[in-house]
C-alpha cells in the first residue's frame, strides 16, 4: 500500500534528474504489412530513443541482462489479411501511418505515436501497451535515486505468476503485475511529472507555469468508458475485429523461450520437434494471451510480451488477454487475463479484484494541455 506521505512526496518530485523526452514526440513506428506479422517493439521502446512508457531513455542492455531485449519478437509470426483472404475486408490488423485518420475518434491516440503528447485542451493518449517490468523497475531506479524509500514499489511476492517473475531479465517485457491500485495510480503520478518537466525544459513548453507555453500533463488509470473507448467496443465485435482468428507460425529456435514461458518440463530438443510437427498442421487461433486450447508449449505460466500478436487499429497491444488492466473504477479491471478463458476476454468483459494479483496490470491515459493558451 502506498501512504499519503509518499503520495506528497511524489507531487514534490524535482525534475532536475529526469532525463529529456523530446525524441518521444519524433518517434516513428517501422512495421512490414506483407507476408507475416511479426511482433516488433515501437520505436518509443528501441534502444537509443525513449521510453513511451516512462519518458526515460531505453538502453541496450539493463541491469547486467545476458539476453538482448526484444528477442521476444522472434518467437511467433502471425499473418496478415494479405495472406489470408477470408478476413475480407477486414480494417483491424491495418496499419494507419495517417495519423490524422485518428481525428474521427478524438480521445483516443497511442502514447507512443508520432502524436505521443497531445497538446490541445481535450487530447488524450492511452500508452499503446501494458506498463512492463523493466519499466516498472526504471521507475523504482529512479525514485531511489531521488532519495524515495522503495518499500511501497516492491511488486506483492505472494501474487507473482512465478516466484522469479520481477527479478529474471527473462521477463523484462512482461507486464508489472502484483501491484496494488495504489501503486499503479503513484507510477502514473509520477510518469505525468516526468513529462511535463521534460516539456516544460523544451521549446514545446515553459517552466513559467503563467507561462502561454507551460505545459500541464495529467496521467492516471483510464476510465471504464475510455479504456473501452480504446478497445473500440463501439464496433460491436466481441474482440474488436471481424477475423479474430488468424493463421500463425512459431519460431522453432525459439524453444527454450517458450520452455521457460510455459513452465514445460519437456527438453528443448523435445519441444522444438513437437513445435515444427505443429507448424506443419498449418494451425490458426485467436492471437489473444488467454486459456483457449493449444499445444504445451504455448500454455501460460504468466502474462507474456508486452507487445506481442497484431495490435488494434488504434495501434494498442494487448489488451484483451494478457494481463487484466486496473482502470480508475477501483476493483475493475478489463480485458480479461492469460488465465481467463476466452469469452472471458472482450472488449466489454469485467472482473474484479481485492488487491496486487498475479492476473492484474496495468496502462496509464496522458492527457496534455497548456491552459494558459488562448
Amino acid at each position: 500500500m502506498l501512504d499519503l506521505q509518499h503520495v506528497r512526496r511524489l507531487r514534490k518530485l524535482d525534475g532536475a534528474n529526469m532525463l529529456r523526452v523530446t525524441l518521444l514526440l519524433k518517434a516513428l513506428l517501422v512495421v512490414g504489412l506483407s507476408g507475416c506479422y511479426t511482433p516488433r517493439p515501437p520505436s518509443g521502446a528501441f534502444p537509443g530513443l525513449y521510453s513511451a512508457t516512462t519518458g526515460l531513455l531505453n538502453l541496450t542492455r539493463e541491469y547486467g541482462a545476458s539476453r538482448d531485449i526484444f528477442d521476444d519478437d522472434k518467437a511467433i509470426r502471425y499473418s496478415t489479411p494479405a495472406r489470408f483472404p477470408a478476413c475480407g475486408a477486414d480494417t483491424s490488423f491495418v496499419v494507419k501511418l495517417d495519423w490524422a485518420a485518428f481525428k474521427s475518434v478524438p480521445g483516443v491516440l497511442p502514447i507512443g505515436m508520432p502524436a505521443a503528447i497531445v497538446l490541445a485542451r481535450d487530447g488524450r493518449g492511452i500508452d499503446e501497451s501494458e506498463v512492463a517490468n523493466i519499466e516498472w523497475k526504471r521507475y523504482r531506479q529512479q525514485l531511489e535515486a531521488n532519495g524515495f524509500d522503495l518499500l511501497y514499489t516492491n511488486p506483492t511476492a505472494e501474487a507473482l505468476p512465478v516466484a522469479d517473475y520481477f527479478t529474471n531479465p527473462y521477463y523484462d517485457y512482461f507486464p508489472v503485475v502484483g501491484i496494488s491500485y495504489e501503486q499503479a495510480n503513484a507510477f502514473c503520478l509520477w510518469r505525468g511529472h516526468v513529462i511535463a518537466n521534460a516539456l516544460n525544459r523544451d521549446k514545446l513548453g515553459s517552466p513559467d507555469s503563467m507561462a502561454a507555453a507551460h505545459v500541464v500533463v495529467e496521467c492516471r488509470l483510464p476510465t471504464e468508458a475510455e479504456w473501452e473507448q480504446a478497445a473500440l467496443a463501439k464496433r460491436g465485435l466481441p474482440y474488436g475485429s471481424k477475423c479474430p482468428e488468424i493463421p500463425f507460425e512459431i519460431n522453432p529456435e525459439a524453444a527454450a523461450y517458450f520452455k521457460k514461458r510455459s513452465g514445460s518440463v519437456a527438453s528443448e530438443q523435445q519441444i522444438r520437434a513437437d513445435i515444427r510437427a505443429y507448424n506443419r498442421t498449418r494451425p490458426a487461433r485467436f492471437p489473444i494471451n488467454c486459456d483457449q486450447s493449444g499445444p504445451y508449449f504455448l500454455h501460460l505460466a504468466s502474462p507474456a510480451y508486452v507487445y506481442d500478436g497484431p495490435t488494434n487499429d488504434y495501434r494498442l497491444y494487448n489488451l484483451l488477454g494478457n494481463a487484466a488492466e486496473m482502470i480508475q473504477e477501483r476493483g475493475i479491471a478489463k480485458g480479461g487475463s492469460y488465465r481467463d478463458p476466452l469469452a472471458a476476454c472482450t472488449v466489454t468483459s469485467r472482473s474484479t479484484y481485492s488487491g496486487p494479483s498475479p492476473t492484474v496490470g496495468f496502462r496509464c491515459i496522458t492527457k496534455a494541455t497548456q491552459p494558459n493558451r488562448k
